[in-house]
């Protein structure tokens, strides 16, 4: 009988899929997208509180979230871009005069800006691969993100920084694999508007 997959098997294969899914979007049809996960998440912010807001620059066909980011700092709210140090990932202050440099990974990260901690901070949009509707996300496989924020596992589901993830509809899978390490979402946002995850956004809109 044939081994059953391992779990980082699966994984693998699942990424593959969808990278393999959001690098065929049409370029018309992505800036679409793109237009309607700005406008959605744009929506979210005018009725949301809090002026921390770790954003990313989007890297292999991730949604373009550049638009946002200068409405987010011109309304006021500081924007920070996460920056990879060895294995761990910081969050330094962007401004629309920011200098930005490519990391190892080829990722464009502030060179030089304030530090904010990331137990400081109030919102994180979050790249992914894909998503579950349980609020499971499937990441690039770094574990970044999870180390980063490994100590919202300790904290009640109504405490912040909110992990919002940002997406493509097609990105969504009806479930995924999950290691007891692997850090949740709290909403995603996608061309198709918000859905949050119940209790994780308990307080919010």
């Amino acid at each position: 009988m044939d081994d059953l997959p391992t779990m980082p098997d699966l994984k693998a294969e699942l990424r593959k899929r969808f990278l393999q899914e959001r690098r065929s979007l049409p370029d018309s049809r992505r800036a679409v997208l793109d237009r309607q996960v700005c406008a959605h998440l744009l929506h979210f912010f005018q009725s949301q509180d809090g002026s921390a807001v770790a954003a990313f620059r989007g890297f292999r066909g991730e949604p373009d979230l550049r638009p946002l980011l200068g409405v987010l700092h011109e309304a006021g709210r500081r924007v920070y871009l996460p920056v990879v140090e060895g294995e761990a990932m910081r969050f330094r202050r962007w401004t629309p005069e920011s200098v930005l440099t490519r990391n190892r990974f080829g990722i464009n990260e502030p060179l030089a800006g304030q530090a904010c901690p990331a137990e400081e901070l109030d919102w994180v949009l979050v790249p992914l691969v894909a998503f579950s509707p349980a609020g499971s996300r499937l990441g690039m496989g770094g574990g970044y993100y999870d180390r980063a924020f490994a100590f919202r596992l300790r904290q009640p589901l109504s405490a912040s920084p909110k992990l919002v993830g940002v997406a493509y509809s097609l990105q969504q899978v009806d479930s995924l694999p999950v290691h007891s390490w692997d850090v949740p979402l709290d909403a995603v946002v996608t061309d198709q508007g918000l859905c949050s995850f119940r209790g994780r956004m308990q307080g919010f809109a």
